[in-house]
């Protein structure tokens, strides 16, 4: 069976033009049978809705107009007559020539203020008493089977004084006239509260629950709505005979069946005569096709027989060989151009790569696209021309781009836009490496007077400040200096002390940055060396009167690897700052650990740092122009220090703020091996 398809391409259109031919019928058919029912009872639904929300219009539309005639008759100057002893004819006489116009089952009255009827289109109401007066001020209520529309009447000559209501007493099954009064088809209004009915009910009492909904029975298909405004209690329902909407489907079935027989013999007809037709143009091009591809022949062409869309697809067929034929020929010329431009980049950038001059670069540059070129006539320049290849160096200092120079091709125009972007990407090449031996120069330079000037600083200062130190020690000690004398002594190997330190951060600062300091990682009690620091610092604290804790409450850990004395130093850094900087309230330390990292906590309530000065603090020699430069002597070191060595141990330092004069926050947390 699957070679009879495999084999054969008439065999395939034939069963094809019986698949096509006959798919949709059954599909319709099938859909008709099994689904369309449902599809239909929906249908109906939807528009007994939509009937149902026109019938809802018109009523609306219809209580709306006799609202607007009740109003209307009440503001007529006739209604002064009210305020007459006598009952009056003329208001009598126009309600009741009103009542019939208006052709329906209401009566129309006038209820002066003490409730009592003293005209009316219905001469047996005349002095009643009016039971429902209360109720007049709500201009619309229903009570039983009636609709009750008031207006209040108001003098002519005095708009503030009330004579009374024109009231329209209104039989709801008036309301039968908007109901549909086909033998298919029934709808009442129902009432849920007082169970009023208007309309036949038929058989389609249903339980109403819910706003609107729609129910399918056996015999019905029934919806209902809510009303809103005065009928607000009732509900319209609609409902149609589910055989008369099901009745068009079983006819459509039934001519569905009778022409689906019809169909198939017609199909099979078209499908044996033209399928041989069909297949025989194509078996010729595809003997043609399969020719031209064994012999690699794309100047061959397939003769046309015919006019008709295999005419066309052959004429089509012909011009794609003879199209293939030239982009392949262009194509191949492309590629050879772009594998020799992409080699010559290539040997380009790993000849310019190793320059180590500015000059040497450009020399360099020259003579290679002088190979590329053929010209000998390319010079560089410092003024641009056209045609040539401009030069954009970075002036690191105003980290920008500028004009270097321009290196003349001798070329009247690019051949294309693909030969102008090969000698961008050289000028690129170019320029960058222009950039690198700049970037070179001036690091290498850098460099140099920084080593140059940490190597006199350790030499010259060092030496002479050890010797300060230890003569002002052995001034110290000698019994014959005042006590003034002994201060100033004091005061100098103090100084001197603050000034080596501030040496050893600078010389700390140049290790960590020329790679030169390493950590020297140990089994470590974390506990211990905090503590240390706390007692260390602790004194500073006191003689400020702060309050100063340590809480390791949350640590767990015995031992972890680290360096303890970069360790320390960061907490030291930490504290010093937190303390020098708090006149008074609080410094807090608190060590604890996560299952991912250790972090030592310190919050001061000190002087605070601007939000905007944050990450300043952490560049070196920086400090915040405020009141901590001016009272505080510092380097600006210990934070900048503090956070390359949090850097060396794979943590980091950071500092919170909430602004000047709120406090800070500083913590360090790195990831420790256990």
């Amino acid at each position: 069976m699957i070679s009879f398809f495999k084999k054969s391409l008439r065999n395939k259109l034939l069963v094809s033009f019986l698949f096509v031919g006959l798919l949709p019928f059954a599909i319709l058919l099938g859909y008709t049978i099994f689904l369309s029912q449902t599809k239909i009872v929906n249908q109906t639904i939807k528009e007994q809705f939509y009937r149902a929300n026109d019938v809802k219009g018109l009523i609306k539309h219809h209580i709306t107009n006799l609202k607007k005639e009740i109003e209307f008759i009440a503001s007529l100057d006739l209604m002064d007559d009210i305020i007459t002893d006598d009952i009056d004819k003329r208001i009598s006489i126009l309600l009741s020539k009103k009542a019939t116009d208006f052709s329906l089952d209401l009566s129309l009255f006038v209820v002066n203020n003490n409730g009592i009827v003293i005209a009316s289109s219905h001469n047996e109401l005349l002095l009643t008493s009016f039971k429902k007066y209360k109720k007049l001020s709500q201009n619309t209520f229903i009570e039983g089977e009636y609709l009750y529309i008031s207006s209040q009447v108001v003098s002519s000559f005095d708009r503030t004084k009330k004579l009374g209501y024109l009231v329209l007493k209104y039989n709801l099954q008036n309301l039968t006239r908007y109901l549909s009064h086909q033998e298919n088809i029934h709808s009442y209004i129902i009432n849920s509260k007082t169970g009023v009915i208007v309309g036949d009910t038929q058989a389609l009492k249903v339980d109403l629950k819910k706003e609107k909904e729609s129910i399918i029975t056996d015999k019905y298909v029934i919806v209902y709505e809510r009303f809103d405004g005065v009928l607000k209690n009732s509900y319209l329902v609609y409902g149609v005979d589910k055989s008369e909407a099901l009745k068009f489907l079983y006819e459509f079935v039934r001519f569905m069946l009778l022409i689906s027989l019809f169909i198939t013999v017609f199909v099979v007809v078209i499908a044996l005569r033209y399928s041989k037709s069909i297949v025989s143009p194509i078996e010729n091009l595809t003997k043609a096709t399969q020719k031209i591809t064994q012999e690699q022949d794309y100047r061959a062409s397939l003769p046309i027989e015919s006019e008709d869309e295999i005419a066309t697809l052959t004429a089509s067929f012909n011009e794609m060989v003879q199209t293939t034929a030239n982009a392949l020929k262009n194509l191949e010329e492309e590629n050879k151009l772009r594998l020799k431009r992409f080699i010559q980049l290539i040997e380009v950038f790993n000849k310019i790569i190793q320059t180590q001059s500015e000059d040497e670069c450009i020399t360099v540059s020259i003579k290679l696209i002088q190979q590329i070129t053929k010209r000998d006539d390319l010079v560089f320049s410092k003024v641009h021309t056209d045609n040539s290849i401009d030069l954009y160096v970075t002036d690191f200092e105003q980290n920008k781009k500028i004009y270097f120079g321009s290196i003349t091709l001798a070329l009247e125009s690019f051949s294309d836009e693909n030969e102008k972007r090969f000698y961008n990407s050289i000028a690129t090449m170019i320029a960058l490496q222009l950039d690198r031996i700049r970037l070179i120069r001036r690091t290498m330079a850098a460099s140099q007077a920084k080593s140059a000037f940490i190597s006199n600083m350790s030499h010259e200062l060092r030496t002479p400040l050890n010797a300060i130190i230890g003569f002002s020690q052995f001034l110290i000690a000698y019994e014959d200096l005042t006590q003034d004398q002994q201060e100033t002594v004091g005061n100098i190997e103090s100084s001197a002390h603050y000034l080596l330190g501030m040496i050893n951060d600078i010389l700390d600062i140049a290790k960590i940055e020329a790679g030169k300091m390493e950590a020297h990682i140990e089994n470590v009690d974390l506990k211990s060396v905090v503590k240390s620091s706390y007692e260390m610092l602790k004194p500073l604290a006191d003689e400020k009167n702060l309050e100063f804790s340590l809480d390791m409450q949350e640590y767990t850990l015995q031992t972890v690897h680290t360096d303890p004395k970069m360790f320390q130093q960061i907490i030291t850094n930490l504290l010093s700052n937190a303390i020098k900087f708090t006149q008074e309230g609080f410094v807090r330390i608190k060590l604890y650990n996560t299952k991912e990292k250790v972090c030592v906590h310190v919050q001061d309530s000190g002087i605070g740092i601007g939000k905007e000065d944050l990450e300043q603090l952490f560049s070196d020699f920086t400090q915040v122009e405020n009141v901590m430069q001016k009272t505080h002597k510092g380097t600006g070191l210990g934070l900048s220090l503090s956070k390359k060595m949090a850097q060396i141990l794979g943590g980091d330092v950071t500092l919170r703020s909430e602004g000047k004069g709120k406090g800070s926050q500083a913590e360090f947390c790195f990831h420790p091996e256990l």
